[in-house]
């Protein structure tokens, strides 16, 4: 061998020792996982030690502690805990460590505890115990990826109101009158506001949510109204959704399949899922698949809902300043043969990629 090549293979060599040397001593990916079971927080450690940087605690309060003095990129959170319920931890922590990446984990069926999870805590998955270590690895790896970019996020400023407009209900259809429910709450329109060329749309057979919509009162704006995903569709094609309130079940069960081919095609599109009924695999699937911005329960209340849609215009308004947080929107796939598809994909697949988005610009 010639004196060149054998400098050339030590030169090699000598390269990718560094590049190994770098590799262990580059910074870790943050994560932290809180549990009240030692054995569980062992196990995890073992996990992905190898991977991450691993935190590990049992007390919800002192989760909070890290957040605030710590950036994590991803935070794992039991439900059942006896200081700090996961769901008011993942809330707290939201408000302290938003870029922050969130997953509740647990073994129990507690649909409470779900919807709360979606609506305080904003997670990004829903985890049952007993996992699958393959599938847990899956998860935890793309969430870490998400955090690492939202970490290279500047905080939000505030919204500036004075560029947004009223929210106003259009005319429901003359073919189709909504009739306001007996016994609603009359209450004053507040601080609902909506940037220009953006619409609500409501979704459901009865045209019933548009009508609690009109509870709160005449204000400014576009707002939209549709019976099935293929009507929402058609005005989706013409007008910018924002938003869109849609009931999932009974008569409407087909919004639930058309929220989650819509988040994989349009993560943008800030949804609500309004339910008459509840079990738990129906809201993780929620979580998991559709992204679901909040569930709400009937009774629905104009209050309830006007509350919700304030967080809702405030999402849509940090996607715009922000689209590096739609990361956040990506959703699990569904299996081609689930039910909560049904044939609705073969028929609003074309639509799904017609319609009107900023993000197309």
């Amino acid at each position: 061998m010639s004196q060149g090549a054998t400098s050339n293979i030590v030169q090699l060599a000598r390269l990718r020792r560094l590049s190994q040397e770098n590799a262990a001593t580059a910074p870790k990916p943050k994560v932290l996982f809180v549990d009240d079971e030692e054995r569980i927080l062992n196990s995890l450690r073992a996990l992905f030690r190898m991977d991450y940087e691993v935190t590990v605690t049992t007390d919800g309060y002192h989760a909070l502690e890290l957040l605030k003095r710590n950036q994590y990129h991803l935070l794992v959170s039991d439900q059942r805990m006896p200081l700090m319920q996961g769901v008011e931890l993942l809330r707290q922590a939201k408000e302290h460590s938003p870029h922050t990446v969130r997953i509740l984990l647990t073994g129990f069926a507690d649909l409470a505890a779900i919807v709360g999870s979606v609506n305080e805590g904003e997670v990004y998955r829903y985890i049952c115990k007993p996992w699958d270590s393959e599938e847990l690895r899956e998860i935890i790896a793309s969430a870490v990826n998400i955090g690492l970019d939202l970490a290279k996020l500047a905080p939000l400023p505030k919204p500036d109101l004075t560029e947004t407009k009223p929210l106003e209900p259009s005319s429901p259809p003359p073919s189709a009158p909504v009739r306001p429910q007996a016994g609603l709450e009359k209450i004053t329109p507040a601080s609902l506001s909506w940037p220009d060329n953006l619409a609500l749309l409501f979704v459901d057979r009865e045209m019933h949510l548009l009508a609690i919509f009109q509870e709160l009162g005449s204000q400014r704006g576009q707002v939209l109204a549709a019976r099935t995903p293929e009507e929402a569709l058609v005005l989706m094609e013409d007008h910018e959704v924002g938003v869109i309130v849609a009931s999932i079940d009974g008569i409407d069960r087909d919004n639930f399949g058309f929220l989650c081919l819509l988040k994989k095609e349009h993560p943008h599109v800030v949804s609500l899922a309004v339910a008459r009924l509840g079990d738990s695999e129906t809201i993780i699937d929620l979580v998991n698949a559709a992204r679901v911005f909040r569930v709400i329960f009937h009774p629905l209340r104009p209050k309830v809902l006007q509350h919700h849609l304030e967080a809702a215009i405030k999402q849509v308004g940090e996607f715009r300043a922000q689209p590096e947080l739609l990361k956040v929107q990506a959703a699990k796939e569904l299996p081609s043969t689930s039910s909560v598809l049904n044939n609705l994909s073969a028929r609003i697949k074309t639509r799904l990629s017609s319609i009107k988005s900023f993000f197309k610009r």
